[in-house]
């Protein structure tokens, strides 16, 4: 029900080899649709291996925009869930890593959400 690689990079079989339409698996058990796999989301938490010692009710996020000059450990975004190229345990929300901030790469994007309520989604 999600883009990502089920057995470690059978790429042609799953018949997602790069980022896929909208739409193109079945929906959830809740009719939303693309939850997890296509790609990794992009946050704008600033990646540190402690970074849940700064987190709480009260301070949910820890951002940090870092200058050009800054050193890379400075520019380490934190990245969500996972993508097309990877197996299902990295799909997982849960699933935290980094990417530098000035980076791309064609498994980080984000999610846009449109509401349908009320409508049928096509």
């Amino acid at each position: 029900m999600a883009n990502f690689k089920p057995l470690r990079g059978n790429y042609v079989e799953d018949g997602g080899i790069a980022t896929m339409k909208v739409g193109s698996y079945d929906p959830n058990e809740y009719g939303i649709y693309d939850m997890a796999g296509n790609v990794a989301e992009w946050t704008e938490t600033a990646y540190d291996e402690a970074g849940y010692n700064y987190f709480g009710d009260l301070n949910p996020t820890f951002t940090y925009n870092a200058r050009a000059d800054e050193p890379p450990v400075m520019k380490r975004k934190v990245v969500r869930g996972g993508s097309w190229k990877d197996i299902a345990s990295f799909i997982q929300v849960s699933t935290r890593n980094y990417e530098y901030q000035d980076t791309t790469k064609s498994y980080i994007g984000f999610r846009s959400v449109r509401s349908t309520f009320g409508q049928e989604f096509k």
